[in-house]
Formats: C-alpha cells, structure tokens, sequence
C-alpha cells in the first residue's frame, strides 16, 4: 500500500485549481479550502459547465485501487470531498461524500464525451466515512464504507480510459462561498482480483 500523502510520495502530485489555502497536515492527510464555485460538472442540459474544483492527483497505469477517509465542513448544497479519476477535461468520473441540502450523501457523476451522469445514492450516518474508486482494465467500481471494514458497492460501470491517466482528491462548492475538506487518508494499493466487487 502505498500513502500517497507521505513526503517522499508527494512529489508525484500535482494541482489542477490549486487553491488559495491547502496544507498537509503532520498526521499524514490533507486539508484543502474549496471556494465559491468550484465544481467539475458537465451539465447534459448545458446549462452548468464548471472545471473549477481543486483536484490533486498523480498520475496512475494499470490496474488500482484508491482509498480515502474524509472529513467535510458541510455547510451550502452540494459542499462536498470527492475522490476522482480523470482521462481528460471531457471524460472523468468522481465519488463524493456530499451535502444535499438535509444531509451527508454519497454521490457520484460519470462524465463521459463531455456530458455527465449524476447519481445520488444513499444517505451517510458518520462524520468520516471512507470512499474506494477501483479501476480495473476498462471498468471502474466506487464503494463506500462507514468504517473501512464493511464495503457498499456504489456503482459499477465501463469507460474507455485508454492514455494516462489521473487519479487524485477533490473538494468543492457548488452553490456554496466554500468548504473545508480534511483528507485523512489517501492510499493507492493493487485491487483484489479475486473479488470482483
């Protein structure tokens, strides 16, 4: 397993958006201030189109599973912490732990050609809770687990992901004038092959 927040790992990292405020915290996590109107979203109807959202990643090949614990400082609609996985500005797809407006939620959006695929799936009841993205050959899985112990699959799908790619953190704020999000944990390992969920 391989912290992908440690010193010596941190220089494989780089920002898109980067923020005004982030630090890495002496814990091994990370802390990152979204500000207003920051999303990446491609609204099928047009009508929303953001790329604005702080997103730290390295790059990845091959097969992987990434892991993150979260925190996020929920105030506005849509505030939220994400873990994404990006081919290029038209085709990505994320996993957040998110603000609905009533309460903390798993969400995920699948961006494909330029139009996304927003799906909202089920309410969390912890504060920092753990999100899986696992890529393996030309399929992705997103998983959720209040514990890192017991795993919900969240959504299963294909995407052609051929070139490099990005795997990485997100935090953002849609409607909101900002949000804190505190990364406990981020790890990238080789999935289990044997269990295909």
């Amino acid at each position: 397993m391989m912290n992908v927040l440690t010193t010596e790992a941190r220089e494989k990292l780089s920002w898109i958006n980067e923020p005004h405020n982030w630090s890495y915290t002496d814990q091994g996590g990370l802390i990152v201030e979204a500000q207003a109107d920051s999303d990446f979203f491609q609204d099928p109807a047009g009508k929303h189109i953001r790329a604005t959202a702080p997103f730290l990643s390295m790059s990845v090949a091959g097969d992987f599973d990434m892991t993150t614990q979260l925190k996020v400082e929920m105030k506005h609609q849509y505030d939220s912490g994400c873990l994404m996985v990006m081919l290029d500005e038209r085709n990505w797809c994320k996993l957040c732990f998110e603000y609905d407006g009533k309460a903390a939620t798993i969400v995920s959006v699948v961006t494909r050609d330029g139009s996304s695929d927003d799906c909202n799936s089920l309410e969390v009841p912890v504060s920092d809770p753990y999100l899986r993205i696992r890529k393996v050959e030309g399929c992705l899985s997103f998983f959720y687990s209040p514990d890192g112990e017991e795993w919900k699959l969240i959504r299963y799908f294909g995407m052609p992901m051929d070139g490099e790619l990005r795997a990485g953190v997100v935090a953002q704020s849609p409607t909101g004038t900002g949000c804190t999000c505190h990364f406990l944990s981020v790890s990238m390992t080789q999935p289990d092959l044997t269990a295909r969920f």
